[in-house]
């Protein structure tokens, strides 16, 4: 990766990373330290100095090691020392995680088995944890933290040289400086290939950095941390703007609407334009510019080529890419032509050139990738079009314009047989506050067969499903749902870890995903222009003419 790239990516991490938090059982203030013990003044002075906010606790009991696991979750950087001795006795009957044949490192394991299998903290969202030990065997650390992790089934947990790592988490083992002995020796004397583990205290907020950029750098995580920078100074003066003073008036819009519920979206509406705002205003966009994206560029490598014509062949380099960023694809192959020594200006084929650029957009990350990742087009497409890439595991999905469902036979709730899938286009306003049986409309989707068009993407069982719109107008379908008698709403109910909604009839219908708004309401849009075009019987010659 260019340093130039990978520099600006960690200036805006830098502004992004705010708190680290510190576990170590031998935080000490004013004793002298060994190898074990840890200067609490000294690291926070360290990170003072780069206007980080950083906590040293030293847990005592049980208690403070469930409360601090809660604590790390919230923290942007977790620190953790590897053996926490406690004086609290253990019950008999404790549940702990402390095994009579490996009892190395159990509270810490614990920290670590809390923050990881939180479906918000862990697994669905991104972790640096970093293991601060005086322990020599860090290699063997490493692998009782990685075996500890196989059990609770880390999704692509890998091992490397003193660090565990997935595609989300980064789990790094550092030695913490040696005591002053007077021996000048240093602390791996014995293990010297380990020497480039130990981190010293100033060190440790650059290291820390390091790491959480080479997490991050890249376009859009750029662009996110940037965003959420923004937000986080902004966060009060959101608070001032929406003022407990404002609340007479609100309850006076919510008094007056036909149905007062409606005010709960409106505000969560008017919340998300103000964020919108704030992003605008602070132009986060920036993170990915054209400078932003060239200095991408830069940072990769690219070895794709066209043939144009034989023995005429265009690669497809940084020039080449730099080039059709800033102008276009058919100016990056007329200057490549031209460079090549195929001809002059006015004589390339612009035809070819513009054919190969239909064929490429079909599989355009195949340029910067070196292969084939139609699931990686796949899932920004998904990120562009749906509006529950973030649902909350406590949020039951209810029946709704956008909502996408497979419909599942009657025997197995598990069976996969039936390919039948529908798009829900009943109007938001008739799909809440539903006081007994109603119809909902839906438009039938069909899988999309290998290279043909498609308009929806959506991932089922760990697979991604191209769906297309049924085109005649006369096959959409109306299903009856009962409400949910408290919400008033079609509640879908859980089955292990999906959701499926039952229509009066027995049927059942896998949810699998929510479209934003306007794309679902395009698709209405669509399909109610489909329904009103009016046949007419008229001159077939004036209607030759009018076309």
């Amino acid at each position: 990766m260019s340093k130039s790239f990978f520099e600006s990516s960690k200036k805006i991490a830098n502004e992004f990373l705010q708190s680290v938090v510190f576990i170590d059982d031998r935080a000490f203030i004013t004793e002298k330290a060994n190898h074990h013990e840890f200067d609490a003044k000294r690291i926070t002075q360290v990170f003072g100095n780069s206007k980080k906010v950083c906590a040293v606790y030293s847990p005592e009991t049980l208690t403070d090691i469930e409360n601090l696991a809660e604590l790390a979750k919230k923290s942007d950087v977790t620190v953790l020392d590897w053996q926490i001795n406690i004086t609290e006795v253990e019950d008999e009957d404790s549940e702990e995680d402390v095994e009579e044949d490996d009892p190395r490192g159990p509270h810490t394991r614990k920290i670590i088995r809390e923050i990881l299998s939180d479906p918000l903290t862990g697994k669905g969202s991104l972790k640096l944890i970093v293991v601060y030990t005086g322990e020599l065997d860090l290699p063997g650390i490493t692998d009782e933290i990685f075996k500890d992790l196989q059990d609770i089934n880390i999704e692509g947990l890998e091992k490397g040289n003193c660090c565990l790592f997935t595609e989300n988490i980064r789990i790094l083992v550092a030695a913490k400086p040696a005591s002053d002995d007077g021996s000048g020796q240093p602390k791996f004397k014995h293990n010297p290939e380990l020497n480039d583990k130990v981190v010293n205290y100033e060190e440790l907020p650059h290291f820390i950095l390091s790491q959480f950029t080479e997490m991050t750098s890249g376009l859009l995580t750029n662009f996110v941390l940037q965003s959420l920078t923004a937000i986080r100074v902004n966060t009060f003066r959101l608070i001032k703007l929406y003022k407990k003073e404002l609340d007479p008036s609100f309850l006076t819009h919510r008094l007056l609407l036909t149905n007062p519920e409606d005010s709960k979206v409106q505000l969560i509406e008017t919340l998300a334009h103000s964020i919108q705002a704030l992003l605008n205003y602070n132009e986060t966009g920036e993170a990915v510019s054209l400078r932003s994206v060239i200095r991408w560029i830069e940072s990769q490598e690219f070895n794709q080529t066209i043939e144009i014509e034989q023995d005429k062949i265009i690669y497809i380099n940084k020039s080449f890419i730099k080039t059709w960023i800033k102008k276009s694809f058919l100016e990056a192959c007329r200057e490549q032509w031209v460079k090549n020594g195929f001809g002059d200006y006015p004589n390339t084929p612009d035809k070819k050139f513009k054919s190969h650029e239909r064929n490429l957009f079909k599989k355009a990350s195949k340029i910067f990738t070196g292969k084939d990742e139609a699931e990686i087009d796949s899932e920004f497409s998904i990120l562009t079009h749906h509006k529950s890439n973030l649902k909350q595991p406590s949020i039951v999905p209810h029946l709704t314009l956008g909502t996408l469902l497979k419909q599942l036979p009657k025997k197995s709730i598990s069976s996969s047989g039936n390919e039948n899938y529908f798009l829900c286009i009943q109007a938001r306003c008739d799909s809440v506050r539903i006081s007994d049986l109603r119809k909902f409309l839906f438009i039938p989707l069909k899988k999309a067969e290998e290279g043909s068009r498609f308009h929806f993407v959506v991932e089922e069982d760990l697979e991604f499903i191209k769906l297309r719109i049924a085109k005649e107008a006369y096959a959409i379908k109306t299903i009856k749902f009962y409400p949910n008698k408290n919400k008033h709403t079609v509640l879908a109910s859980k089955y292990r870890t999906n959701y499926y909604f039952k229509s009066n009839h027995g049927e059942r219908f896998k949810w699998l995903a929510d479209l934003k708004d306007s794309h679902a309401q395009r698709e209405a849009n669509s399909f109610a222009a489909k329904v009103s075009r009016v046949g007419l019987d008229e001159s077939k010659w004036l209607t030759s003419w009018s076309r």
